[in-house]
């Protein structure tokens, strides 16, 4: 365990000693210390192979003894080629084209950049602002944090933000749509957009950017049935581009290949990919761009119009071939639909298990696939305050890492591999269980 005031490394937290994560196999990582860590959160949903996975680290090893890194501006590689036809074969027909990125902040920042130049192709240049949600997030570079509204994270930076950046309510029905049929409270949050197109003067909004299901900010929160759909249709009328932001809840994620084909299978004119797509054996994220904006570029960039935006590490030869072994086994293996089985299997196995303290004080349990949410309700209130932090730092003591939510809510995300097992499963349950009850004990004794 290396302390702060040790460490060379300007670390998240300057208040806490860090364990020194040493190995992994599977579903577990190992400390230096000798201490077993459940994976219960795949980092921030990171490794949904877990760790260890021997084909993709052959799969890394092959590469780099063949072609390690070349530039993207003279060549392209037979990694990032095989790469794309099969992330698009997996959206049948969705998408297009793919740009490899680096990380999902990198790939926010282009699908923005990519929104702008598609109505300036067009000759729509009065097209500049963006319209995201309240209780987002989409990046912790400087135009992914004003895309998105994490108040936490925005609050020391809000005053070099971009104004271009405008937020309308979040899509959570089960905290905001008391005593409304579902139906009526996405009325009511189209409408909100609708108000906010014309206000702006719908020809100068670029795109709207969302999260179909919305990650820590607020705890695995899907869009309602038919929201993305209502939204894409509203968006069309005034020629404004759709952005879904799938970093963290896509790839597999939620039992579907992409998030949205769980929440009524509308394809977004972009859409932000990552975390899941490489696993953590290799950076990895990427942009998917739909039919429309693919043949605007196919049609206008070129010569003193084209596309200026690159980054130095774009479409990494090992990283796309770590991907691509990510990819094959999630398809060979049949992961994504063991995400939704075993989400079925965590979900049952922690509610059943919990006191019925939790139930009586709003306390809930939400989300899709391996991508849950425990939300503590009103329990904190009676208990001396938030439980989150405090059941996320007993888990780990534990043996179990699980990601605690923004302090919007009183939450942890549980999102493990999509490799568990169901006897995994249960006993991840059964850790956060316990730490959760060792917790209210120590609380509300």
């Amino acid at each position: 365990m290396t302390a702060p005031t040790t460490s060379a490394i300007l670390h998240r937290s300057l208040e806490k000693e860090y364990p020194t994560a040493s190995a992994g196999d599977g579903v577990y990582l190992r400390t230096a210390d000798g201490r077993r860590i459940f994976d219960g959160s795949s980092g921030a949903a990171v490794s949904c192979l877990g760790h260890g996975n021997a084909e993709v680290i052959d799969a890394i090893c092959a590469q780099a003894r063949a072609l390690a890194f070349a530039h993207s501006s003279f060549f392209t590689s037979d990694p990032a080629e095989d790469l794309a036809r099969v992330v698009l074969e997996q959206s049948r027909g969705a998408f297009a084209r793919v740009l490899w990125l680096g990380s999902g902040s990198e790939a926010v920042e282009s699908a923005l950049k990519l929104a702008r130049q598609h109505h300036v192709f067009r000759g729509e240049p009065e097209r500049v602002h963006f319209v995201g949600r309240r209780h987002s997030y989409h990046g912790n570079t400087l135009g992914a944090l004003a895309a998105g509204n994490n108040p936490g994270r925005r609050k020391v930076y809000e005053p070099i933000l971009a104004p271009a950046f405008r937020h309308v309510g979040r899509c959570f029905y089960d905290a905001d749509g008391k005593g409304l049929a579902e139906e009526e409270y996405e009325d009511q949050r189209i409408a909100e957009y609708e108000a906010e197109f014309l206000r702006l003067g719908p020809r100068t909004v670029a795109a709207v950017i969302l999260e179909p299901v919305v990650g820590a900010t607020l705890g695995s929160v899907p869009a309602t049935k038919n929201y993305l759909g209502r939204l894409s249709e509203l968006c069309k009328r005034y020629g404004i581009l759709t952005i879904f932001d799938e970093v963290m809840c896509g790839m597999g994620r939620v039992g579907t290949y992409h998030a949205w084909q769980s929440l009524g299978n509308v394809s977004p004119d972009l859409q932000t990919v990552g975390k899941g797509l490489g696993a953590g054996y290799q950076p990895l994220s990427a942009v998917l761009i739909g039919k429309t904006v693919c043949d605007t570029f196919m049609g206008h960039s070129k010569g003193a119009q084209a596309f200026l935006s690159g980054h130095t590490f774009q479409g990494h030869s090992i990283a796309c071939a770590s991907a691509l072994a990510v990819q094959k086994i999630i398809a060979r293996d049949g992961l994504v639909a063991n995400c939704q089985k075993m989400g079925e299997v965590l979900h049952a196995s922690i509610k059943a298990s919990m006191p019925s303290k939790f139930f009586e004080n709003g306390g809930s349990l939400r989300g899709l696939g391996l991508f849950r949410t425990v939300d503590f309700g009103t329990l904190g209130e009676v208990c001396g305050g938030p439980l989150g932090k405090e059941v996320s730092q007993k888990a780990f003591d534990l043996g179990a890492a699980v990601y605690l939510c923004s302090s919007a809510v009183d939450g942890i995300l549980i999102c493990p591999p999509y490799i568990m097992s169901e006897a995994e499963t249960k006993e991840l349950a059964s850790i956060f269980v316990e730490a959760f009850k060792q917790v209210l004990a120590s609380r509300c004794a």
